[in-house]
């Protein structure tokens, strides 16, 4: 059998990250059991596994671990009887109003899924689930919430109001653990049958259930995750990640079957990647079919920052490192730091022309300025589409049939619906109207919608 030295040293692997953060964590390691092989029946074979007392924090207090049995193939994860409840974006529109915060610059709503959650394997170096200490992150262990797509079905049986599920913004959805659990399927299966749409975000292959599900809804659509034109640079910023050419092939195949197509270009990092580019990714992007772009440049928490630059290094050297590191300045509200606002507005106004040119349409995400003592959002400033994931998506409410779309939603969604009509929602409905951070429990009100 593979020794436990070996097989913690592979390069770029989800085995490697799980090796670094047990390492930095030396009071936890002592509450790992030896590598054994047994029989598991949701694998049904043997499977290289361990016991182990973990914390959702690094440094966690022995007596507030749990056990768990860690499975080792086919890369390091644990399971958890209880998945997150579903909700609405982490902030709400008055967020900004604090000088310490931003901005929600989402209007594009959205139903926020967790079929997978702690580290994702595709091994991104600017990735903030990775770079957390905070979710089982600091274990370097993926964790799967058993039976997600009947828990995602009850759910939703007792919501009132919903939007297209998002799968998922925090660990890519098409991992290899999906093979064995399929908490992504169910989970979007559960969705499109209550008569939702949904969407994907990967930088993995979409399987071909997932181009089934996604043309049973025409406000689904299909997100990729791509922030280079080059594979080598590529195969640094996202090590497990699908090759960029199959990338394009599955736009085109997308573009072919009517799914509509948004990508993000997420996050840009100057220094390893020059405006022309990302000029040069939206051409390709065009030429593949993509509807739309969405363009952020690359943050981090402060603590992260030094990390994050270690990490370029290593990856890239120093002399690319470097100009990242110059840009790398801006302090924001939120503890966030991001590169210097002169830069992004300059290559923000060249890819809005680039996708124009190429006849796609064109959003930023979480970006920012700052603007009478407050932090705000640059979207408006930049947007050539109805919303800034591109496709118009409506809410939708509950009737007697499952869930119908609300088509008096303006084409800008809440965010901005009230002001654009004298104060008050299109739909009549003060809950949706103030674009809140919808939790569960919101979303089982009725939204008490009337339609003039």
């Amino acid at each position: 059998m593979q020794s436990e030295q070996d097989w913690l040293s592979q390069e770029d692997s989800a085995e490697r990250n799980y090796a670094f953060y047990m390492r930095m964590d030396p009071e936890q390691r002592e509450f790992l059991g030896p590598i054994e092989t047994a029989f598991d029946p949701i694998f049904g074979r043997e499977v290289r596994q361990r016991s182990a007392r973990a914390g959702v924090v690094r440094g966690q207090k022995p007596e507030n671990m749990k056990e768990y049995r860690v499975f080792l193939e086919p890369l390091p994860h644990a399971r958890m009887d209880h998945a997150r409840d579903l909700q609405g974006w982490y902030s709400g529109k008055t967020d900004g109003n604090d000088w310490k915060q931003r901005d929600r610059p989402c209007m594009t709503d959205a139903i926020l899924t967790q079929p997978y959650t702690g580290t994702c394997p595709v091994m991104c170096p600017f990735c903030y689930i990775n770079a957390s200490h905070r979710g089982y992150r600091a274990t370097g262990l993926t964790m799967v919430p058993m039976d997600y797509g009947a828990h995602v079905r009850k759910q939703l049986g007792q919501m009132k109001m919903a939007q297209a599920g998002y799968f998922s913004s925090f660990t890519d959805p098409f991992m290899s653990l999906e093979n064995i659990y399929h908490n992504t399927q169910a989970g979007a299966t559960a969705f499109v049958e209550a008569g939702l749409p949904i969407f994907f975000l990967s930088r993995l292959a979409y399987p071909d259930w997932a181009y089934d599900l996604l043309r049973r809804n025409s406000y689904s659509y299909m997100q990729k995750s791509i922030n280079t034109p080059h594979e080598d640079d590529w195969r640094k910023l996202s090590p497990r990640a699908l090759p960029l050419d199959a990338h394009f092939e599955e736009i085109r195949r997308a573009r072919e079957e009517g799914i509509y197509v948004s990508i993000q270009c997420n996050p840009v990092v100057p220094g390893i990647t020059s405006h022309d580019d990302i000029e040069q990714l939206i051409e390709r992007l065009a030429q593949a079919g993509a509807h739309h772009v969405i363009v952020k440049f690359v943050e981090a928490n402060h603590p992260w920052v030094p990390g994050m630059v270690a990490r370029f290094n290593e990856k890239f050297g120093d002399n690319r490192t470097a100009a990242f590191k110059e840009l790398f300045i801006e302090k924001q509200a939120g503890a966030q730091t991001t590169i210097a606002e002169e830069y992004r507005r300059e290559g923000h106004t060249r890819y809005r022309a680039k996708a124009t040119e190429c006849g796609m349409t064109y959003s930023l995400c979480y970006e920012y300025t700052k603007k009478d003592g407050r932090w705000r959002s640059m979207g408006p400033e930049f947007l050539t589409s109805e919303q800034c994931h591109g496709h118009r998506v409506p809410w939708h409410t509950r009737r007697s049939n499952g869930f119908e779309p609300l088509e008096v939603c303006p084409p800008s969604g809440c965010l901005s619906c009230s002001d654009a009509n004298e104060g008050k929602p299109r739909c009549g409905s003060e809950l949706l109207g103030s674009a809140l951070a919808l939790k569960m429990s919101d979303l089982k009100k009725d939204p008490r919608v009337t339609v003039g």
